[in-house]
């Protein structure tokens, strides 16, 4: 994990932090990474467990933010991410992006899991099960994002440059690169009202879907209520790849 602190709350000032602090207890488990950007290797915290969550929070850590990798398989991501952020585009295009995508997926028979920024997006987790490296998946994101703006391309767009982007939202597949990180499923964002990134159902993801309502008082709640964590299939789903892209080649044909 990667750590974003406010020690003096969401009000004042928050600083980033990658490398354990001196103060790490040794029961903490870290993970060392060598950075080329950096230099040097990077000792991250991996939280696997809750004493571990406890001790991040303590920390004045709100946003917990992840790498889509586990430690045992560094260069092998866990999933492709499709991050849709609105900027000043209406929400109901968000929902209205994240359905076509779901589709195109679905056509592709790639499963897509969806969850909620914690701000004012969607991000839509494609399972990898370990197949690609990262060069793969993001060049897999990049195909699902050019097919999707053939229908999707009123109201969406893959430009970088926010002011270029006309009032459209924005398909990130960027983020798919060693390194690149994610907010994690659950944590909480630097908000007011604590706004909490939400693992979804699909049923959920409609006209009535407010990511507003979930929060660090309700997402309890909501989980008890489920008992299950519809995101959670993201790490053991093992999709044809191969069938898929075929498929994809085939779309971009017509």
């Amino acid at each position: 994990v990667v750590l974003t602190r406010f020690p003096d709350g969401i009000g004042g000032k928050s600083f980033y932090q990658k490398d354990a602090p001196p103060s790490t207890p040794d029961w903490v488990r870290t993970e060392a990474v060598w950075s080329e950007d950096a230099g040097r290797e990077i000792r991250y915290i991996v939280c696997d467990d809750l004493e571990t969550l406890l001790f991040l929070a303590n920390l004045g850590s709100i946003p917990l933010h992840l790498w889509s990798s586990r430690v045992g398989s560094l260069e092998r991501p866990d999933w492709c991410v499709m991050d849709l952020d609105p900027k000043s585009a209406p929400f109901g295009d968000v929902v209205t992006v994240a359905r076509r995508l779901h589709e195109l997926c679905r056509e592709l028979e790639l499963p897509a899991l969806v969850k909620t920024t914690g701000k004012s997006g969607l991000h839509l987790l494609i399972p990898l099960g370990g197949q690609c490296t990262w060069e793969e998946s993001r060049a897999l994101g990049e195909l699902l994002a050019r097919v999707l703006l053939r229908t999707a391309g009123d109201i969406a767009t893959i430009t970088r440059t926010v002011e270029a982007r006309g009032g459209k939202v924005y398909i990130d597949y960027l983020q798919n690169r060693r390194g690149q990180l994610i907010a994690a499923p659950f944590c909480v964002r630097p908000e007011p009202g604590a706004t909490v990134s939400m693992p979804l159902e699909w049923r959920e993801v409609n006209a009535r879907l407010d990511p507003k309502k979930f929060t660090i008082r309700t997402a309890p709640m909501r989980m008890a209520k489920r008992k299950q964590d519809p995101l959670a299939p993201v790490l053991t789903l093992r999709p044809n790849l191969a069938a898929a892209l075929a498929r994809l080649a085939g779309r971009l044909k017509k």
